[in-house]
This record gives structure tokens, sequence and C-alpha cells, in this order.
């Protein structure tokens, strides 16, 4: 009977206990060489660096969009959002999985449609 008994909490207790988040991780010292596309059509290339907590993309930089902090959880998947005065704000999100990276980023300014993008590479 209290065999039954402790199986029988053992079971209701796995079942209700929530599953333990997962931490962040860092992505830290790591760059990906990445080439965007818009409509199937490529836009180019550039790097996506991760240092210090922050990322920035060496081509956006151009454009007068600074670094930004990032958030990736266990599973590689990340989100940052670059912002400019002038060119607006860049939402990007992704994952990485071993040396490769791929996501989506949305370009948002005002006065234009919002211009979405995919985006694929790999670590440099």
């Amino acid at each position: 009977m209290k065999t039954v008994l402790f199986f029988a909490f053992l079971t209701a207790f796995t079942c209700c206990t929530p599953p333990a988040s997962k931490a962040p991780v860092s992505l830290d010292g790591r760059t990906f060489k990445i080439e965007s596309f818009t409509g199937g059509k490529s836009e180019g290339t550039e790097r996506m660096i991760f240092k210090d907590g922050k990322v920035e993309n060496d081509v956006c930089t151009q454009w007068g969009f600074g670094n930004a902090p990032y958030t990736c959880d266990a599973d590689g998947n990340f989100n940052y959002t670059l912002s400019s005065a002038a060119e607006g704000r860049m939402d990007w999100e992704g994952r990485v999985s071993g040396k490769s990276v791929e996501g989506k980023m949305v370009w948002v300014k005002a006065g234009q449609a919002d211009i979405h993008y995919a985006f694929k590479g790999a670590e440099e």
C-alpha cells in the first residue's frame, strides 16, 4: 500500500510541476556572416557581432544603427532591436544552431512600409 501511495504521489508531483525555465545563453565572442533576403532576392551580406552582452551589425552601423543588448535562450533563440534616430529600428529574431544562424528581421521606419527580411549564415 505504501508503494502504491508513493508512486501515486510521484506521478502527481511530476505531472503538476512546471518545467524548469531555461537559463539565458551568451553568444558573446561569436561573429556570424549572414546574407539577407527580401522577396526572395539577396540584399547582400553583413556581419552580426556579439560582444559584451550586445550585438552590432557592421553594415547597419553605416546607417546610424548602434549596438543593442540581446537575449538568447538555451535553445539558441535570440532577439534584439537596433535603433537609429534617422532610419528607425530593426527588429531581429533568429536561432543559432551549432555554427549556423538563421532568422528574420523587420525594418520599421516612419513614412515607409515595413520591410521584411530573412537571413541565414554561418559563424566565421
